[in-house]
């Protein structure tokens, strides 16, 4: 009984000890707005990384000879990717750093306000395609 009496007394202890050392979270305690995103410097530095050996053109200047084309696309924030499947994306078809997206992939199609991109699934031999509003795009960088 000695043992039992012991154990409890010390499991009590350890009970007062932890829940004296929890502070309820205050409201000056929070972050009073989102968490801040990379520098542009930074966002520069990425998109630099991913479009090396690329050029960089006009948004305008895309036509049906690019189709087909490796491309590094960056966007602002605002867009969300439109699709019809939701699958997630091939690993490294898509970066994000704060409020600015950067897509890699291949142009698929193009139209007046819309461009296409897709990427393939490593093993599966299936496209990840995404829809980017023309007016979203900041610059387009294409494959030689």
């Amino acid at each position: 009984m000695r043992r039992e009496y012991r154990i409890l007394c010390l499991t009590a202890a350890l009970t007062l000890v932890t829940m004296a050392s929890c502070k309820p979270r205050s409201a000056e305690n929070r972050p009073s707005g989102p968490a801040p995103g990379p520098s542009p410097a930074e966002v520069r530095a990425a998109r630099d990384a991913m479009t090396r050996g690329m050029q960089e053109i006009a948004c305008d200047s895309l036509a049906a000879v690019h189709v087909g084309k490796q491309c590094v696309v960056t966007i602002r924030a605002g867009s969300d990717e439109a699709g019809s499947d939701r699958a997630p994306p091939p690993l490294g078809m898509v970066l994000k750093l704060g409020r600015t997206t950067i897509y890699k992939g291949e142009i698929q199609e193009l139209s007046g306000d819309r461009l296409k991109i897709r990427a393939p699934y490593p093993t599966s031999g299936r496209y990840k395609t995404i829809e980017v509003p023309r007016s979203d795009i900041e610059s387009i960088c294409l494959a030689p």
